[in-house]
């Protein structure tokens, strides 16, 4: 009688363990490539919305505000702690308006990070914590989130003033580029948000042939 035998032989094994290798490396590029984007992308979205925020808040409050970058250039890239993020750095953002000369600055000026506290130290309770979230300035709502530490970003002007509602007297484009920590990876987009005098906010891709913001996306 012939013996029945279940399992595969050595042959069988050494060939599906190389079919799944092949799969997992034509899968694995692919993949992580998506996954650095999708970080990019992401604190593009951070930066925008911070943006929006302060622009409102700045027609709200009727406020103008001096932003200072001490590593400009589009190709000097840096870490967004030492750009865009401000609680270890708040000089980098300066405002001015007639309540905080009231809470006891004579120069009516105090960076914007500090400005909420200031306005809120004769408040106490739900009412300070709803002053100090609506009255601080900011370029980010929420920094040090986990897409700051996988990009990189660089800044075209050294300074750039805003005034309500979040307009500005300068003629020439501010405009951010955020890109990847893993610059080896060609297929990587760069994303750029630029803000127009008049106070528009664009968020599209940069292009590196024409040194452009492509303005696939534009909000008023």
């Amino acid at each position: 009688m012939r013996s029945e035998h279940s399992g595969f032989t050595l042959l069988e094994m050494i060939a599906g363990m190389a079919i799944i290798t092949i799969g997992l490396t034509a899968a694995i590029p692919p993949y992580l490539r998506n996954m650095r984007q999708g970080e990019v992308d992401r604190y593009t979205q951070q930066l925008e919305a911070g943006l929006f925020g302060l622009r409102a808040k700045l027609g709200q409050q009727k406020t103008s505000c001096t932003l200072q970058f001490d590593k400009s250039g589009l190709t000097n890239f840096v870490a967004p702690t030492e750009l865009v993020e401000m609680n270890q750095h708040p000089e980098r953002m300066e405002c001015c308006n007639s309540d905080i000369e009231a809470a006891g600055q004579p120069s009516g000026c105090d960076y914007g990070v500090k400005i909420g506290k200031l306005l809120a130290q004769e408040s106490s309770g739900a009412e300070k914590d709803k002053i100090i979230r609506d009255r601080t300035l900011r370029l980010l709502d929420q920094e040090g989130t986990r897409e700051s530490k996988e990009v990189e970003v660089s800044v075209n002007l050294g300074s750039y003033e805003l005034t309500p509602p979040g307009t500005s007297t300068m003629s020439e484009d501010l405009i951010f580029l955020i890109r990847s920590t893993n610059t080896r990876e060609r297929l990587l987009r760069t994303r750029c948000i630029l803000i127009s005098s008049t106070g528009n906010i664009f968020r599209a891709s940069w292009n590196h042939l024409t040194s452009s913001c492509e303005k696939r996306k534009a909000s008023q």
